[in-house]
């Protein structure tokens, strides 16, 4: 378990540092914990992942609050993990505890949904994200998460369309034999009709001899169960507002 946790930290780690480096962030390694920065609101791409389990969290949740002040922008910035953590110290706040989920390689399953790979301009996938999410309450700007180079940075786009509108995306990145599933959103008008599971399994399935992972809500856990994932343990998350 303990080398899955790893694994996935990095991978985590990897496909934030490459997002946020191309859209003018700032990014920061060490052996501990890799931290990404967008500058601004971000969803959960804002944060420190823990690579271990800690040897001394006082001073490393520190040094991440030090890199998150780096940046006046606002939104939240985490500090989180496959380890437990304790009740944090303000201005740290606890932040739930995920069920990290891992789908093993296989085809996904044909639906009836229409949904296509982003290969050009993301502005569509993007806006979709944060008219869902919702990401525009929190100071999101349009082009802070997807600039028009992000294909070249292994991360790939879904998108689901209802009556040819954009209404629910999820993105993938692929390491070390894992695919990370993550920007999965559907917006108000499409939920319930399956457009969640269609995102994810385009995702989930970009890389047919790769894992698919995922951090899912308590509430999307029945959803990717019936997909094949199964829980390995919980994520463990502090959250700071800028």
């Amino acid at each position: 378990m303990t080398d899955m946790l790893t694994r996935y930290a990095r991978l985590l780690a990897a496909s934030a540092d490459a997002h946020v480096a191309l859209q003018g962030g700032k990014v920061s390694r060490s052996d501990d914990m890799w931290l990404a920065d967008f500058g601004g609101a971000a969803g959960f791409a804002n944060g420190a992942t823990l690579l271990r389990e800690p040897e001394n969290l006082g001073k490393l949740a520190d040094e991440a609050l030090d890199f998150a002040d780096l940046h006046e922008g606002p939104g939240l910035f985490y500090f989180w993990g496959g380890w437990p953590l304790p009740e944090p110290v303000a201005p740290w706040r606890p932040d739930g505890q995920p069920p990290l989920m891992i789908r093993e390689p296989g085809e996904p399953p044909r639906l009836p949904h229409h949904v296509e790979e982003v290969t050009g301009d993301p502005a569509e996938f993007e806006a979709t994200v944060a008219r869902a999410y919702p990401l525009d309450r929190a100071g999101w700007q349009p082009g802070r998460l997807f600039g028009g180079d992000v294909h070249g940075t292994g991360w790939r786009l879904f998108l689901g369309r209802l009556d040819g509108l954009p209404v629910a995306t999820a993105a993938a990145y692929t390491q070390d034999g894992l695919t990370e599933v993550n920007y999965v959103s559907v917006a108000p008008e499409a939920r319930g009709r399956g457009f969640a599971a269609a995102v994810t399994f385009a995702a989930a399935c970009s890389d047919p001899a790769a894992s698919a992972m995922l951090l899912a809500s308590d509430l999307g856990l029945p959803v990717y169960r019936k997909m094949g994932f199964r829980e390995l343990t919980r994520f463990h998350m502090w959250a700071y507002e800028r």
